[in-house]
């Protein structure tokens, strides 16, 4: 018999985002490891552990991007060279960056080249089910609030750092040039649902309270159709 009391969803859509059309480009990331909540664990003179924690999520995504940039057909070098002849009659002022070189360029932050998947530029937007499961009981994550707090950690780990992350003092490690995110910005998400359920495997070989695992579903389409953004097609 199902206890119900085990599982919670939780849905944030935007009302007014229709899709008609369905999903274009369709993928999944995960992460195993601490979360802590945004806000929370700063101690005097020390920042909070949610910075170091979301660079090193951070990390664990540009690795996954990186390999989705390296083998989808619609993300390859080859590929949006192809369409160059295609998009020079409209010679966008300034152009376009759809490339990994020319978005590296755009983004370049900190000492730092960034590749967003998904940017205003492009016109692209993405939606998010996730799978979260924890040691705890689900319906302590949803009622007590913290769910709240840890996801956007998670949330904010996704996109390109903003000012007040510690990023001008990192150095790029040699696999990090460029550096491969999900988001420009977390605006562009127009969809999150999150289902919360028990974690039954350990991490790291124990049970840690902060820990988790997170199975992501990203979905991706162009809010409007252009030249620039049909490799996501």
């Amino acid at each position: 018999m199902c206890d119900h009391a085990q599982k919670h969803r939780v849905l944030l859509e935007d009302p007014d985002f229709a899709d008609p059309l369905g999903d274009i480009m369709e993928f999944r990331l995960t992460y195993a490891g601490p979360l802590y909540a945004t806000q929370r664990d700063a101690r005097p003179g020390q920042p909070p552990k949610a910075t170091q924690n979301r660079h090193d999520i951070r990390r664990a995504m540009h690795l996954q991007l990186k390999r989705l940039w390296d083998h989808w057909p619609g993300l390859s070098e080859t590929h949006v060279s192809k369409g160059a002849a295609f998009l020079a009659t409209r010679q966008p002022d300034p152009p376009i960056a759809i490339s990994s070189k020319e978005l590296s360029a755009r983004h370049s932050h900190y000492g730092f080249g960034f590749v967003p998947l998904v940017t205003a530029e492009l016109d692209l937007t993405c939606s998010l089910d996730i799978l979260f499961l924890r040691p705890d009981r689900p319906g302590d994550v949803v009622w007590g609030g913290d769910i709240d707090n840890r996801l956007k950690t998670f949330l904010d780990a996704l996109r390109i750092p903003e000012a007040g992350e510690n990023y001008a003092g990192r150095i790029p490690q040699d696999d990090e040039k460029p550096f491969f995110c999900l988001l420009e910005d977390d605006k562009l998400i127009t969809r999150v649902a999150v289902d919360t359920d028990r974690l039954l495997e350990p991490i790291n070989g124990q049970f840690n309270a902060n820990d988790a695992r997170l199975i992501v579903t990203v979905r991706i389409r162009p809010y409007e159709f252009m030249p620039e953004n049909m490799h996501f097609g």
